[in-house]
Parts: structure tokens; sequence; C-alpha cells
């Protein structure tokens, strides 16, 4: 999705409301800017250092029951060791 906004005489930006909506913004919610290149990157500032990393590692181990299996089979090795 690409919009073009317009800059007004304070220099600010309006982010539409299709775009809030979509990113779930509220009025007070920050914004972290960067400068990628000649490009203006902005995203939503995360609430928390943690929530930043949520979902970082979704489905890599697979489902609940992969996972359990995995630690079963690591607890045997160390038992056996």
């Amino acid at each position: 999705m690409e919009l073009v906004l317009k800059l007004n005489e304070k220099s600010q930006i309006v982010i539409s409301k299709e775009i809030r909506k979509l990113l779930g913004l509220k009025p007070g919610d920050q914004l972290a800017v960067m400068v990628e290149g000649d490009k203006i990157v902005l995203r939503p500032k995360p609430k928390s250092p943690s929530a930043r990393l949520r979902g970082l590692g979704k489905r890599t181990w697979g489902n609940r029951a992969k996972i359990d299996l995995y630690i079963e089979k690591l607890r045997d090795e160390w038992e056996r060791a």
C-alpha cells in the first residue's frame, strides 16, 4: 500500500484513518522514525522492549506437541549422560 502524504505549514503529516486502523495506532502512541537512504520509515514503537521480540521465533519449533517431544528427548539424553 502506498499513499502520498503532504506536509502542512508546521511540517507535520496526518496518517490516514485506514493506516491507523490497520496498525492499531491510537492518539498518544509513539512512532520510531528512521532514514534509510532516501526513505523515511515510520514504525510503531513497542510499548515494552520485550513486545518488539514477541513472535520472532513463531513456528520455529512447530506446535506444542513437537516441542514437548523435543524436550523429552533432551531430558532422556541428559539422564543417560
